[in-house]
């Protein structure tokens, strides 16, 4: 029974990775707006939230439980303040901060924006590489390379995804709590933005479009 549950899981996975590139390489660029939003939401958002709402039926990441917060906060923390400290230190070298007192509502944003993809990223990915892959580093490895996968060709963000997801979902393996992973992504997002240079990023461009202007 375990060997067919993870070839479930692997094949769901699978499936999800299909769609998701079939979507930034080829739909979105090619389809009307209207078959762009039904690929989008009926397929590569549809599928996890079918999967999902058959085979899941406890959310400990959604627990409002303080201890549970604070437990997956402690594991974050260290990842949150390095990539901070690292952040400020590409700033001050290539002296290109943006501080324009927009910061903190920026983050107070972008704290729902992260929230939502880690619950695609969380709930729908890593819970399945987990049931997979019994070692959480190795899952969070390979949850980590999708994850940056997804990015390409853009290599500031496949680098910043890969460490990022590595953490996001190694804190999600050891205590689920999608709160505090949106705290973490909202804020290392935000001053990301901030602090690398506007031509490092791309205009955060990612698939064909990285290359269209």
């Amino acid at each position: 029974m375990i060997q067919k549950d993870q070839r479930k899981f692997a094949f769901q996975i699978s499936i999800e990775i299909l769609l998701i590139f079939a979507y930034v390489w080829i739909v979105e660029g090619r389809a009307s707006p209207a078959v762009n939003g039904l690929f989008l939401w009926g397929f590569c958002v549809g599928v996890p939230i079918v999967c999902i709402a058959r085979e899941q039926h406890v959310f400990p990441e959604f627990s409002l439980d303080w201890k549970a917060f604070t437990r997956s906060l402690n594991i974050l923390a260290w990842f949150t303040v390095s990539g901070t400290a690292l952040l400020a230190i590409i700033a001050l070298a290539t002296e290109t901060f943006n501080y324009d007192g927009q910061i903190l509502k920026r983050f107070a944003e972008y704290v729902f924006w992260g929230f939502l993809q880690q619950i695609g990223l969380q709930t729908f990915f890593t819970y399945r590489v987990g049931k997979v892959i019994s070692n959480p580093y190795k899952a969070a490895c390979v949850v980590a390379v999708i994850f940056s996968l997804i990015h390409f060709p853009n290599p500031v963000l496949m680098i910043f995804t890969l460490m990022g997801g590595f953490f996001w979902s190694l804190s999600y393996l050891k205590a689920p709590n999608l709160y505090a992973l949106a705290l973490s992504h909202g804020w290392l997002a935000v001053l990301t933005l901030h602090s690398i240079p506007r031509s490092w990023l791309h205009q955060l461009r990612i698939g064909p479009t990285y290359w269209s202007f």
